[in-house]
C-alpha cells in the first residue's frame, strides 16, 4: 500500500505537502530573519563558501597524490558507473556546492546565534538570491545553458539535521541506527515468490527508472572519482577522507560481513543541482536523466550523447550484427563494465552508462534498438526521399510511442489503474522520494537467480552486475527471454534477495548491501521519515 501512495502521488503529481516558504514561518521568525539577511551578511556568507571550497581543492589534490584511489573491477568502481556524471554536472554540482557551504555559514553566523530553528532559516534562505559575485555569474551561466530543470523536485520539505545538508537525527537528538544493521534485521526472511508477476514487471520498471532518474555521485573539482573505503575494506585515515564520503560502518559482529574483515562499504554523497535559479537553501541533488518517458536510456539525454550512437545512415543505430541479428554495439571505453577478460565477456553501448548493469537491463536495451532500426528501415523504403535526420527522428518517435504504450501497462500492473490522459499542467519533474525511494520496490521483486522455467540450467545474479556475457549466444538470448517471460518475481516485501543485500557489484567474493545504500541514499537526499 504504502508503495502505490508514493508511486501515485509521483507518478500523478499529487503535491502531498507544499515545500515550506517564507509565508509558513512565524511572523516574529521571519521579521528577525529579515534582520539577518543583510546585504553584508549575505556577502560574507558567499565569501565563507568560496575559500571553503578553495581550501577544498588543496585537501583534494594531497587525496588525488595518495594511495586513497579507485580501483577497476572495485564495488566502487560499480557505484561510480552506476552514478556516472558529465563534465557539465560535476560543473553544476561543485558550484552547488558553494552555495551550500554559504548558506550553512549563514545559518551558523547569524540563524543559530539568534535562536532561529534551523529549518526555519534553510526554508528561508531559499527565498534568497545569490548577492552579487563571481560565485552568482558562475551559477548564472550554468542556470542560462540548461536546457531543462534537472533538480528533483519535492514531495516534502527537505529533511535535515540542520535543516542545510547534515544527515537528520533521532526524534531523541542522537545517530539513526547504522544502514547496514537495519538491513541486516530483514536479511534471512523466508523468501516468497509473487503467484502472478513475472520477472518482466521487475525489470520494466528498472528499464523505466533509467529513464526517469539518473542520480550521480560527487567527484573531485578534476572530475576524479572518491574513495571512501580502503582495499580491504577499512575505513580510509581521516586526513585522506573527502567530505563527500558517508560510507556504511559495519559492526564487528555482523552476521554476514564479520568473516571477511569488512567494517566499511564506500558510500560517496550525491551531486548536488542549482536548480532553475540562483537562490541559498537546502540541498537538492541533480537530476541526470531528462524527467520525460523518452527512452533516454537508450538515446542519451543529449545530442553530444546521441551521435556518437548513430550511423548517420537511414536513420539507424549503431548495431552490430551476429547470425543476421542485431545487437549493440561493443563500448570501447571498458571503464563501463567490470569484466576481467574472460572468454565470453563484453561491455555493451546504449545511451545510458547503466545498460550493462544486469543481463535483464541489457535485454530490453537490445529489443529496443532492434525496434528502432526495424522502423527506420520501413521508413526508409516508403519514403526514398526521406534524409538520415528525418529517418531518425520519426523513428525515434515511433519507437518512443511505443515505450510509452506499454508504459500505460506497466502502470495498471503496478498502480492498479493506467494513465489514460496526460495533465500539462502537472509538475514535470521527477521528484526525489520517487527516484530515491518509491521506484525501488522492485529490488525487493529481483530473485537471485536468472532460471528458464521451461529449460534446464540458471545463472546466479552477482556474477553479473556489470559483467555482461555475450549476448550473441542463441542459448543464453534465449535463456533470458524465457526467463523474464515466465520466471516468477519475489513477492513485494521488506527484504532484497543476497544477491542484492549482501553482494551487489560483488568481487573478489565480497559484495555491498543494496538495501543498506538506499537507506543511507534516503537521509543523503534528506528525504523525510515515513511517519510524517
Amino acid at each position: 500500500m504504502l508503495v502505490r501512495v508514493v508511486l501515485l502521488a509521483a507518478c500523478l503529481g499529487l503535491v502531498v505537502q507544499g515545500r515550506q516558504t517564507p509565508s509558513g514561518i512565524d511572523g516574529r521568525v521571519l521579521a528577525k530573519l529579515d534582520g539577518m539577511a543583510t546585504e553584508q551578511h549575505l556577502a560574507d556568507a558567499v565569501r565563507f563558501g568560496e575559500d571553503v571550497v578553495e581550501m577544498a581543492k588543496r585537501m583534494e589534490s594531497m587525496i588525488a597524490g595518495s594511495r586513497v584511489k579507485v580501483v577497476k573491477g572495485s564495488i566502487t568502481h560499480a557505484q561510480i558507473i552506476d552514478g556516472s556524471s558529465t563534465a557539465s554536472s560535476q560543473k553544476q554540482d561543485y558550484v552547488a556546492r558553494t552555495v551550500l557551504k554559504a548558506s550553512s555559514f549563514f545559518l551558523n553566523s547569524y540563524c543559530k546565534p539568534g535562536g532561529i530553528p534551523s529549518g526555519d532559516c534553510g526554508a528561508f534562505l531559499e527565498g534568497e538570491a545569490i548577492p552579487t559575485s563571481k560565485l552568482l555569474d558562475k551559477c548564472q551561466k550554468i542556470v542560462d545553458r540548461k536546457t531543462y530543470n534537472d533538480e528533483y523536485r519535492r514531495l516534502l520539505a527537505a529533511s535535515y539535521h540542520d535543516g542545510i545538508y547534515e544527515f537528520r537525527k533521532s526524534v531523541k537528538g542522537g545517530e539513526l541506527p547504522d544502514p547496514r544493521s537495519i538491513s541486516s534485521k530483514f536479511h534471512g526472511a523466508k523468501e516468497k515468490k509473487d503467484s502472478t508477476r513475472t520477472v518482466a514487471l521487475v525489470q520494466w520498471t528498472q528499464f523505466i527508472e533509467q529513464d526517469l532518474a539518473k542520480t550521480t555521485v560527487q567527484t573531485m573539482h578534476d572530475g576524479t572519482e572518491i574513495e571512501c573505503c580502503t582495499g580491504d575494506h577499512s575505513p580510509v585515515l581521516p586526513r585522506y577522507r573527502h567530505p563527500a564520503c558517508a560510507p556504511l560502518m559495519i559492526a564487528e559482529n555482523d552476521p554476514h560481513y564479520k568473516t571477511q574483515g569488512v567494517t566499511c562499504l564506500n558510500y560517496v554523497r550525491s551531486a548536488l543541482s542549482l536548480g532553475s535559479s540562483c537562490h541559498l537553501g537546502a540541498a537538492n541533488q541533480l537530476n541526470q536523466a531528462t524527467n520525460r518517458l523518452d527512452l533516454s536510456q537508450l538515446y542519451g539525454n543529449h545530442e553530444t550523447e546521441t551521435m556518437p550512437l548513430r550511423t548517420l545512415r537511414g536513420g539507424k543505430l549503431k548495431s552490430q550484427a551476429f547470425d543476421s541479428t542485431e545487437f549493440l554495439s561493443e563500448s570501447l571505453d571498458r571503464k563501463l563494465c567490470m569484466t576481467n577478460g574472460t572468454f565470453d565477456a563484453t561491455c555493451y553501448l546504449s545511451g545510458d552508462t547503466r545498460v550493462n548493469v544486469n543481463p535483464y537491463v541489457t535485454l530490453l536495451h537490445t529489443l529496443f534498438l532492434r525496434s528502432h532500426n526495424r522502423i527506420a528501415k520501413h521508413l526508409a523504403l516508403a519514403n526514398p526521399a526521406w534524409t538520415d535526420e528525418q529517418l531518425f527522428e520519426v523513428a525515434r518517435k515511433v519507437n518512443i510511442k511505443i515505450y510509452q504504450s506499454i508504459v500505460r501497462d506497466w502502470s495498471r500492473a503496478v498502480l492498479g489503474s493506467s494513465i489514460s490522459t496526460v495533465d500539462h499542467t502537472a509538475e514535470p519533474r521527477v521528484s526525489n522520494e520517487f527516484a530515491s525511494a518509491g521506484i525501488r520496490f522492485y529490488n525487493t521483486m529481483m530473485p537471485g537467480e536468472i532460471a528458464n522455467p521451461v529449460a534446464s540450467g540458471r545463472y546466479e545474479l552477482d556474477d553479473l552486475f556489470y559483467k555482461p556475457k555475450d549476448l550473441r549466444k542463441k542459448e543464453y538470448f534465449a535463456h533470458l527471454i524465457a526467463s523474464v517471460l515466465h520466471q516468477n518475481a519475489m513477492a513485494v516485501d521488506t527484504s532484497y534477495v543476497d544477491d542484492l543485500a549482501q553482494q551487489l557489484f560483488k568481487t573478489k567474493n565480497v559484495g555491498t548491501d543494496g538495501l543498506a545504500l538506499d537507506i543511507q541514499r534516503g537521509r543523503d537526499h534528506g528525504l523525510s521519515p515515513y511517519t510524517k
